[in-house]
């Protein structure tokens, strides 16, 4: 058994987009994995019964793709020099090859002028297709070669300035995103591209019905100028080309699908909880009428905390007279059928992990997984019975030393129950002392489980304790644990100090005098918050994190509504609410060592956040170090490029073993 290598991580296989094929005799699966060239690979896997097995090249860079039938796959990839030529020189296409799942190579099929993200079959050999569509583009259509040309020339030339005049001007992952948005579009061979959607609205996300003829989406219809987080839920006949509202009221809307002659529907007015309230599920009618099928409390979708999976692929579907759907409940996501008559809801999976996505075809689920401290592999129920059906990276998990996850329950000042978990060191020897890390997630509403987490089992590979929890403000219990609007910084800075002594009492190896903190997004906003409020940390790393309420909510892509709402105030109603929840009003009392890390391209917490944070705590004497990512953004440890990756871990440890080993 070998120790766990900072940069393991590079022999990962991050999968997504699970399908099955119509039949469900077979499935496919994109599986990413790092690349010699600092990036990530993506390759279709085929599985026909008998194990995956790589369909298209394993250094290739698959996009979306569909099962045309049980034996022919339609994907995205550029593969023509003649179409990466064009491209370079600012043209949009996106080219589609077919394959056979039983040999041969792939055929080119078609080019599409357009961005294409997504597609889905319709009758008579159409597509839907999700298009990335930019209004300030030059229109090409019935132009020349020679003048296309020079449109996009003269296009180029206007990327030296940016013009804004909507809300958010930016979105993390997406840079700038004025008058840029997401349409659909009806595609064939004999007409091309027609948009089904107008120029100006922007699909949040959609279903298509089982017949072909109707989709359902979410978004903001134009015109609008700022964008509203609760939405109306519009019907579009392809047919004969009309889109209507089926709504009375926008509402804040987490899913939705065709259910019969009806839609199933999960939303919420957000009355009580805003934006982080749970939806209840509805039965609406085409006529608008809605009858309550389920109260719920629990979240669609798993915001289980991993730097070792990304992408996604389906987290809700109807089926046969159900309404399938992942939620997390406490710290394990499984996938749940409501019955659509009933209003009955059963636990489908019972998985004892994490599920991430899931198809489902006749009377089995398939779906994508991590299970203790197994990466994430591919698993079917059928007949009552799981499955595992793939081996993605067990040779990783079975030939590393690897610290197991041990549970606690801590009751705190408030009578909530607060999950958390210990990593000993993989050489652990009772009676020793030994350094430790207490870990914060982001958001504030995920939540960390028992499952694997790369840098943790790094930390404890690397003779740490690492320390971690469910504070108040994270998921997987209601929304009213996960409620503190307003309250930033006082009972959840109460639990995570509460949970590192309670770990300190379990674990009389800590050495309570050489204890470390570390956590991005909501995570470095309670490591900065931590260190202006105790020294009892030796040293602290914060990452992509918050140390101004008011200058971040008016700079990040969602800051606007977000950081107000949270905060329970704005500038205008109450500047000393905000200013007393920010860190930076307590950076004199800053006496921890404090390592700053940040993407440049972050615009979800605004790198002025980390210059604002490097800049208080060195004209206060404070030991920093200030690490800028160039073109990494909010996601950098978990789909950054492979090197800075490895630099940001390398970064950390470094930090933390200079000031506590």
């Amino acid at each position: 058994m070998e120790y766990l290598k900072l940069d393991d991580f590079r022999n990962y296989v991050f999968l997504n987009r699970l399908k099955y094929s119509p039949s469900g005799g077979s499935s496919a699966v994109v599986g990413s994995k790092a690349n010699d060239k600092n990036g990530y690979s993506k390759t279709i896997y085929v599985d026909k019964g008998k194990g995956h097995f790589p369909l298209t090249s394993i250094s290739g860079s698959i996009g979306p793709y569909i099962w045309l039938d049980d034996e022919n796959i339609l994907f995205a990839e550029t593969r023509s020099k003649n179409v990466q030529d064009k491209v370079e020189k600012g043209y949009e296409i996106t080219s589609f090859h077919r394959i056979n799942i039983n040999g041969g190579e792939a055929v080119p099929e078609f080019d599409v002028d357009a961005v294409v993200t997504d597609l889905e079959l319709l009758p008579g050999g159409a597509y839907l297709m999700t298009v990335l569509f930019d209004n300030s583009r030059p229109c090409l259509k019935d132009k020349s070669p020679s003048e296309a040309d020079e449109l996009l020339k003269e296009f180029k030339k206007e990327k030296s300035y940016q013009v804004i005049d909507e809300l958010p001007f930016w979105f993390n992952g997406r840079g700038f995103i004025n008058k840029k948005r997401r349409r659909l579009f009806k595609y064939s061979a004999d007409i091309g591209p027609e948009p089904l959607t107008e120029a100006l609205d922007d699909v949040e996300s959609h279903k298509l019905s089982p017949c072909g003829r109707y989709i359902l989406f979410v978004g903001d219809k134009a015109p609008f100028d700022i964008h509203d987080i609760k939405s109306n839920l519009y019907l579009i006949d392809i047919a004969n080309g009309t889109t209507r509202a089926l709504l009375a009221e926008k509402l804040l809307i987490s899913a939705f699908d065709f259910a019969g002659d009806k839609i199933l529907l999960a939303a919420t007015a957000g009355e009580k909880y805003s934006f982080n309230e749970h939806a209840n599920f509805y039965l609406l009618e085409l006529d608008g009428s809605m009858k309550l099928l389920l109260d719920y409390d629990l979240s669609i979708g798993s915001s289980a905390a991993s730097d070792s999976k990304f992408g996604g692929g389906y987290v809700d579907k109807a089926h046969d007279g159900g309404f399938y759907f992942i939620s997390l409940d406490g710290y394990y996501a499984d996938v749940y059928r409501l019955c659509l008559e009933s209003g009955a809801l059963t636990n489908v999976t019972k998985c004892g992990g994490n599920i991430d996505f899931f198809d489902i075809c006749g009377s089995s689920i398939i779906y994508g997984a991590m299970k203790g401290l197994d990466l994430q592999e591919v698993y079917e129920l059928h007949g009552g019975v799981t499955t595992k059906k793939s081996s993605f990276n067990d040779d990783i998990t079975a030939n590393r030393r690897l610290s197991q996850p041990e549970h606690h329950v801590m009751t705190d000042q408030h009578g909530g129950k607060i999950d958390g978990w210990a990593l000993k060191p993989v050489d652990y020897e009772p009676g020793k002392p030994y350094p430790a890390i207490l870990n914060i997630h982001g958001g504030p509403k995920v939540a960390y489980g028992d499952l694997f987490l790369h840098e943790m089992q790094y930390w404890a590979n690397h003779g740490y304790f690492v320390i971690y929890c469910n504070p108040t403000g994270s998921d997987g219990k209601g929304s009213a644990f996960a409620d503190i609007r307003g309250k930033y910084g006082t009972v959840d800075y109460d639990n995570l100090m509460q949970f590192t002594d309670e770990m300190c009492r379990k674990y009389p190896d800590i050495d309570s005098a050489r204890i470390g903190v570390t956590g991005g997004s909501y995570g470095g906003f309670m490591t900065n918050w931590i260190v202006g409020h105790t020294n009892r940390f030796a040293a602290a790393a914060t990452q992509r994190s918050i140390c101004n309420w008011i200058s971040k909510a008016y700079a990040s892509d969602i800051g606007y509504y977000f950081n107000t709402e949270q905060m329970q105030s704005d500038p205008w109603r109450n500047l000393e609410k905000m200013w007393w929840h920010s860190p930076l009003k307590y950076a004199p009392n800053v006496t921890t060592p404090t390592l700053v890390l940040h993407s440049d391209e972050d615009y979800r917490c605004w790198i002025a956040e980390a210059y604002q944070w490097f800049t208080a705590l060195k004209l206060h004497g404070v030991e920093t170090k200030l690490h800028i990512f160039h073109g990494e953004n909010h996601e950098l440890s978990r789909s950054g490029r492979p090197d800075n990756r490895v630099r940001r871990l390398t970064e950390i440890t470094g930090w933390m073993d200079k000031y506590l080993k």
